[in-house]
C-alpha cells in the first residue's frame, strides 16, 4: 500500500495516509500480489517466463568527443528514438522515419547535456558498474549482484549512456550526469534540478489528496519532476485484459485515467505519455487532461523467429502466432543489468536477436536489452531532452522548461479524433485552444523536439512571477448529473482575477455511487472543452458520494483566466441519474502568470 501513497522523495503527510478511504485499503490487499510496494512503472520491461507482463507506472566526455565517436556505440544504429531513418531494429516491423527526439546535429555540436546532474527516483539502484554507467554516475552504488536492478539501470541509460565507448548504445544527454537517490549519501548532495521519476502505480480510484505545498512553487529552481504517467490503457498490472474491457466496453478510452496518479496532477511534473515507432499512441500509454507532452517508449521488440525458438512442438508454435501485432514493433535498445542470467535475459529464453536469452554476437556479455518500453522509458527520453535544454541555459526555471516543452512538441497522429460512443462525446481528440496551442489527452501537447527545445532554451526570457490563485468555489442548490445529454448537468464558478493560464487544478463532489459511468469536462470563459475524466473507465463503485480532492487540466495554457467556468458532468450509462445524482460542490484554481 506504501506505493500508492508515496512518491520517493515527497512523502504524502501523515494525515493523507490516515485519510486514504476504507474503500482504498480493500481494493490495494485485495491485490497485494500484483501491487508490491514501489514496483517500477507498469508495463515496463519486465518478463515472467512466458509472457511480458503489465506493471506499474519502466568519465565526463567533452561534447565534441562525441561528435567524432558515433561509429564507437555498436547499438546505435538500432536506437530509432535518437535517430529513425526506417532502419531494421530488434522488431519484426520497422519503425516509421522520422519519429524520434529529432536529436538532430545537437550531439554533434557538443550538446549533449555535459554539466547537468539528473536524479533518478527508482525503485532499486541502478547498476552504476554498468560500462555505459560507470562514467556518468555521481555516486557509486554498491552493486549487490543478487539484486535485478535492470529496471533503474534501463531508465538511467536512456538518460545518460555514455557515448564512443565502443560499447553498447548512448543516452540522450551521454555527458550529463546521474545522482542516484537509492544511493547512500545522495541526499546530502545539492537537489538537482531535474529528477526522473518511472515508477509508480495506483490503483482504480482518486487517492485522497492530504498535502496543498507540495514544493515551493515560487522558487525557480524548485526541482522538476518528469514522471511516468502510467500503462494501464489495455489492463491494470497483471489482471487480464478483461477486466478492462469490460469496464470500457471496447469503446476506445483507456482502463484507467492518468488523473488518478497524484503526482501527474502536481504543478512542478511532467507527467509523460509514450509514443511507439509509428508516431501513435503506445498501446499501454494511459491518457488523461494531466499529461504534458509524451516521449518514446515504443512497443514490445518481438521477433517471431526468435520467439519461434521457446516453441520445440509445432502446436506449441502457433503461440508465437496468436499474440498480438504490437508485440513485434520496435521497443528502445538501453542498458540491462550485465549477466546473461540477470535482468530481461533471466530465464534464458529468446525474443528478439539481441534479447537471446545468452551470450550472442551483438551482446557477448548480456548487457544490453532492445525491449525497454512503458512509459517508464518515455519519461526518461523527455528528461534527457531537459539536460541538453539546460547545458545551453542553466537559467531556466521549472515553468520555462514546461512552457518550452509545450511550445516546441511536435503533433503526431494529427488525425486522431473524439472517441464517440453511442452517439456521445467520450473524449477528445486533438483540441486547440483559445490561445491557439494543440492539446489531446492522449499526447498532451505533443512529442518532444529535442532541437526545437534547446534552439528556444538559449536565448528564452523567463516566464514572469508565478501567480497562483486561491480556491473558487462553487454557489447554491447541488446540480442534477444529466443523463446523456450535452445541454445539463452544468455548474458555474466567476474568477475574477485576470491570468495568463499555465494550469487549472480541479476538486470536486458529487453523490454519484458509479465514477465509471460519468463523463466530466471542464469549459473555459474562451470556450475551450477540455475532458477531465472520460466515461467508461475503470473505477471503484463509490458508495459515499464520488469524489476528487485534486485533479488538473492542461489544456488551457496562456488562455485567460477571468470570466466565466463551466463544469458538466454526464452519466452515460444511468437512465435515472438526473433524479438520484448531483453535483454537490467543486472548487477550481488558477496557476499561471
Amino acid at each position: 500500500m506504501e506505493l500508492a501513497l508515496h512518491r520517493v522523495g515527497h512523502p504524502v503527510s501523515d494525515s493523507a495516509r490516515r485519510n486514504v478511504s476504507h474503500l482504498a485499503q480493500t481494493y490495494l490487499l485485495s491485490t497485494a500480489p500484483s501491487m508490491t510496494p514501489k514496483i517500477p512503472c507498469r508495463q515496463s520491461f519486465i518478463l515472467t517466463r512466458n509472457l511480458v507482463i503489465a506493471i506499474g507506472g519502466f568519465s565526463f566526455m567533452a561534447g565534441s568527443a562525441v561528435a567524432n565517436t558515433t561509429g564507437q556505440d555498436p547499438l546505435y544504429q538500432y536506437q530509432w528514438h535518437l535517430k529513425n531513418t526506417g532502419q531494421a531494429v530488434f522488431a519484426d516491423i520497422r519503425p516509421t522515419p522520422g519519429i524520434d527526439l529529432n536529436i538532430g546535429t545537437l550531439h554533434a555540436e557538443g550538446i549533449t547535456g555535459k554539466g547537468v546532474v539528473i536524479g533518478l527516483m527508482d525503485s532499486k539502484q541502478a547498476y552504476s558498474d554498468h560500462p555505459d554507467l560507470k562514467p556518468n554516475m555521481v555516486l557509486q552504488g554498491a552493486n549487490d549482484p543478487s539484486q535485478d536492478n535492470f529496471h533503474a539501470t534501463a531508465v538511467a541509460a536512456i538518460m545518460v549512456g555514455v557515448a564512443g565507448n565502443s560499447q553498447g548504445g548512448r543516452g540522450v544527454a551521454p555527458d550529463a550526469k546521474i545522482l542516484d537517490m537509492n544511493i547512500p549519501g545522495s541526499r546530502d548532495l545539492p537537489t538537482p534540478r531535474v529528477t526522473n521519476n518511472s515508477m509508480g502505480g495506483q490503483p482504480p480510484l482518486f487517492m485522497t489528496y492530504g498535502v496543498d505545498n507540495i514544493a515551493d512553487l515560487y522558487n525557480p529552481l524548485t526541482t522538476l519532476i518528469v514522471h511516468a504517467a502510467g500503462n494501464s490503457f489495455l489492463r491494470m498490472d497483471t489482471n487480464p485484459e478483461a477486466l478492462c474491457e469490460q469496464a470500457t466496453q471496447r469503446s476506445g478510452v483507456g482502463c484507467i485515467v492518468a488523473n488518478t496518479d497524484l503526482m501527474s496532477n502536481w504543478p512542478n511534473t511532467i507527467a509523460v505519455g509514450a509514443v511507439n515507432a509509428a508516431g501513435k499512441k503506445s498501446s499501454y500509454s494511459q491518457t488523461g487532461s494531466v499529461l504534458w507532452v509524451s516521449g518514446l517508449g515504443g512497443e514490445q521488440g518481438w521477433q517471431r523467429r526468435e520467439l519461434l525458438k521457446q516453441y520445440p512442438v509445432h502446436a506449441d508454435a502457433e503461440k508465437a502466432d496468436r499474440q498480438p501485432e504490437r508485440y513485434f514493433a520496435p521497443a528502445l535498445v538501453t542498458a540491462n543489468t550485465p549477466g546473461c542470467d540477470k535482468g530481461v535475459n533471466k530465464g534464458g529464453k529468446p525474443f528478439n536477436e539481441l534479447d537471446s536469452g545468452s551470450s550472442n554476437s551483438y551482446d557477448p556479455t548480456c548487457s544490453y536489452t532492445a525491449m525497454a518500453n512503458g512509459t517508464s522509458s518515455a519519461a526518461p527520453t523527455v528528461t534527457g531532452v531537459i539536460a541538453l535544454m539546460l547545458q545551453v541555459n542553466p537559467r531556466l526555471s521549472w515553468r520555462d522548461i514546461k512552457y518550452i516543452l509545450a511550445t516546441t512538441a511536435r503533433q503526431v497522429d494529427a488525425e486522431q479524433s473524439g472517441i464517440r460512443w453511442n452517439g456521445m462525446l467520450l473524449d477528445s481528440g486533438w483540441v486547440t485552444n483559445a490561445a491557439g496551442h494543440t492539446f489531446s489527452n492522449w499526447y498532451g501537447f505533443g512529442l518532444v523536439d529535442a532541437t526545437k527545445a534547446v534552439d528556444r532554451a538559449r536565448n528564452f526570457v523567463t516566464l514572469p512571477t508565478l501567480y497562483q490563485g486561491g480556491w473558487q468555489s462553487s454557489t447554491g442548490s447541488p446540480v442534477p448529473i444529466a443523463y446523456r445529454r450535452d445541454d445539463a448537468g452544468t455548474s458555474d464558478i466567476t474568477i475574477e482575477e485576470q491570468a495568463t493560464i499555465e494550469t487549472v487544478q480541479l476538486q470536486l463532489n458529487t453523490t454519484s455511487k458509479n465514477p465509471g459511468n460519468l463523463r466530466v469536462m471542464l469549459v473555459s470563459p474562451s470556450g475551450t472543452r477540455s475532458i477531465i475524466l472520460p466515461a467508461l473507465t475503470l473505477l471503484l463503485p463509490t458508495p459515499d458520494g464520488f469524489s476528487i480532492d485534486l485533479t488538473a487540466s492542461n489544456a488551457f495554457l496562456d488562455e485567460r483566466s477571468k470570466g466565466v467556468w463551466k463544469l458538466q458532468i454526464v452519466d452515460m450509462v444511468d437512465p435515472s441519474s438526473e433524479s438520484t445524482q448531483a453535483i454537490t460542490s467543486w472548487k477550481l484554481r488558477v496557476l499561471g502568470h
